[in-house]
């Protein structure tokens, strides 16, 4: 499918938007917020875009929970379609799969309760448990279920085994696992996944290609996580939903629908409206609904975002690998900073220094210290295969090529083996061998595409593998002591502690 680009309109020295734009742009570049990418619309012209390398726009990355709206959309148009309604009884379409008897709040509950997180649930029944040969061993519930693990509990009717004690509709409770019924519910309606349901609908009319999604066991998609989206299709889906689900001068879905999904549906308690929700005001369907300026938007874990500007008639997207306070401080910086300036109300003197962000080429954080070429013991650690101990993260075999011009690392996984390049001071672009649709971004320790970067600090080798349509940056810390290495492993942003690990290998025998 030829995608098609949004209109550029460029950087404008004395335009308060362009200035805001690279202040906000300069702050988030020194405070290393773990930002990847930043887009600014207004009147449907591109203002501004922004990769921090090698995060790039021709790469999708993984939206976590904003892939909640889009499976939202995915029941609009199935409600468009005639194949849903709103109040409709969930167990209605899940005979097949309900216990002997289910409590009479699970009874009651309707389409309209899932959409809103108003299903009645005490806390989120997230039981999503696929161990897959990408999964690091956790005491998560996304691995185990009740601390075992097993591959036969089917989610949907894992769901409907939970018990609903309270009035569905009546409190918000955020429930990944409603999202997830969703999807399943656009699938059993209409015959398609949501995913291939939007393609048709939303992604081919907005000009939106290279999009995937991963899949259940049951072979639905998650719903809510596991969408892989490009920084502008999601500023697209942002500029649908502001123009009321139209695009192009054409009604894709019905206004008083998109209307209702971008207005509070159901009020926030008190204990929901702390830290980065603070001023979200309630909750749409699969959509926050901020008490400021008329704002809604999508977000998800690890600072994925698209932000909706009603007043402002512009749209906000960014990708990032941020831990809460990250998220919440890249929020704050703009609406401090950036949108006044989209209302006009910041005066438009001429910034020298952020006029020099405009060309600036923006980078990742790289690995501190000396490259191969200038180290004294590099060479003499150079093509050495080491072996690991048994450990959490499937790591079995190191070798680190310590070159002229780049390193090349060779690491081996689960009785498989891959080798990529190593940027000296630069990330150097390699494929993993593990295929993106054989990983969960919940729970993966490796991911296809990754690009890498290294460098020596005395006699320790700092690794710094950026997973780049992900947010997950690994940092292997690499202390070799000639018949032996340890291997210091951490991650930028998890769901899972032991992420964060030390393995030890061993000096692999050669033999004839």
């Amino acid at each position: 499918m030829r995608t098609q680009p949004l209109p550029r309109r460029g950087f404008c020295k004395t335009d308060a938007a362009s200035q805001a734009i690279m202040r906000l742009v300069r702050s988030l570049d020194e405070s290393n917020l773990g930002i990847h990418a930043l887009m600014v619309v207004q009147g449907g012209e591109v203002l501004s875009e922004h990769y921090w390398a090698p995060y790039a726009s021709h790469k999708p990355h993984t939206l976590f929970s904003v892939s909640k709206t889009l499976t939202a959309l995915a029941v609009g148009f199935a409600i468009q379609d005639g194949c849903l309604g709103m109040d409709d009884c969930v167990v209605s379409y899940f005979r097949d799969l309900l216990p002997a008897k289910t409590c009479e709040n699970m009874e009651k509950t309707t389409i309209r309760h899932l959409m809103t997180m108003s299903t009645g649930f005490a806390a989120d029944p997230h039981d999503f448990n696929w161990p897959r040969d990408t999964d690091v061993l956790a005491t998560g519930p996304h691995c185990y279920y009740n601390g075992i693990e097993t591959h036969t509990i089917d989610w949907a009717k894992n769901f409907f085994n939970h018990y609903v004690p309270f009035e569905p509709g009546k409190r918000f409770m955020y429930c990944t696992h409603a999202s997830y019924m969703l999807a399943v519910l656009v699938q059993r309606a209409t015959g398609q996944t949501a995913h291939d349901y939007l393609k048709d609908r939303l992604f081919e009319p907005l000009g939106i290609a290279g999009t995937s999604w991963e899949k259940c066991p049951q072979g639905y998609n998650v719903g809510g996580w596991g969408l892989m989206m490009k920084l502008e299709d999601l500023a697209k889906i942002g500029l649908f939903l502001l123009h009321s689900g139209q695009w192009q001068g054409k009604q894709l879905l019905d206004a008083q629908w998109v209307y209702e999904a971008t207005t509070p549906q159901v009020l926030l308690g008190e204990h929901h409206r702390q830290d980065s929700n603070i001023n979200f005001l309630g909750y749409g369907y699969q959509l926050w609904v901020d008490s400021r300026a008329g704002a809604f938007s999508a977000r998800g874990a690890f600072g994925q975002g698209c932000l909706v500007l009603r007043q402002q008639d512009a749209v906000i997207t960014w990708f990032s690998g941020a831990d809460a306070r990250q998220s919440t401080k890249i929020s704050e910086l703009m609406w401090e900073m950036l949108i006044p300036a989209l209302s006009g109300q910041v005066g438009t003197s001429v910034d020298g220094d952020v006029e020099s962000y405009v060309e600036k080429p923006l980078c990742m954080p790289l690995p501190e210290g000396l490259p191969s070429p200038k180290s004294g013991v590099a060479l003499n650690f150079s093509g050495k295969r080491y072996l690991f101990a048994p450990n959490s993260l499937g790591f079995t075999s190191i070798t680190l090529a310590f070159g002229e011009k780049q390193d090349s690392l060779m690491l081996g996984w689960k009785n498989k083996e891959f080798s990529v390049p190593v940027g000296h001071s630069c990330w150097a672009q390699g494929k993993t061998c593990v295929p993106t649709d054989q990983t969960d971004t919940d729970v993966s320790i490796l991911f296809e595409s990754v690009s890498c970067a290294g460098a020596w600090q005395g006699d320790r080798y700092l690794l710094d593998m950026c997973f780049d349509e992900t947010s997950y940056i690994s940092t292997l810390e690499i202390t070799y002591d000639n018949e032996a290495v340890v291997v210091k492993h951490h991650r930028n942003c998890s769901f899972m502690a032991c992420t964060d690990t030390y393995m030890v290998g061993i000096l692999a025998v050669e033999t004839s």
